[in-house]
């Protein structure tokens, strides 16, 4: 791999994590701001949409801190593929079938890991924006009834 293609690699698992932590502290600041909203409200049915919203954000933080738990497992694992491929994991030593097998191994997970990164970073950012939405139509019907009455 040149060393071009290995700072746009490294650029973008560095954007990809910043847009990760920004979803997280925005869904985490969104619930308080909820939370704040609602401060002197009663329990009410027209509370569902925010109380849906705040779910969407707290699924979307769960998510988001799925993923960076996924990327510190690659990086770990990342670290154990060099040594493996060096004859140098404890565990493996320099035996060329288990190295062998050691290689595969770590490239299934690495599949396994990547799919369910993926599957993660895409579900924080849909349910993110589905609170949202939520929360708009929450206010707009608080809207609503304040004019109604």
């Amino acid at each position: 791999m040149s060393e071009i293609q290995f700072n746009i690699q490294q650029e973008f698992r560095e954007k990809q994590e910043k847009y990760v932590y920004y979803l997280i502290a925005i869904s985490v600041s969104a619930v308080g701001f909820s939370v704040y909203k609602t401060e002197n409200h009663n329990l009410n049915i027209s509370l569902l949409p925010l109380f849906f919203a705040v779910a969407c954000w707290s699924a979307s933080i769960f998510f988001g801190l799925k993923f960076l738990k996924y990327v510190i497992s690659t990086l770990y694992a990342n670290n154990s593929y060099f040594d493996i491929i060096k004859g140098k994991h404890p565990d493996l030593g320099n035996n060329p079938e288990f190295i062998r097998a050691g290689v595969e191994g770590f490239k299934e997970a690495m599949e396994i890991n990547s799919k369910r990164m993926k599957r993660y970073i895409a579900w924080q950012g849909y349910l993110f924006y589905f609170g949202i939405v939520l929360f708009l139509i929450w206010h707009v019907f608080e809207m609503y009834l304040r004019t109604k009455y």
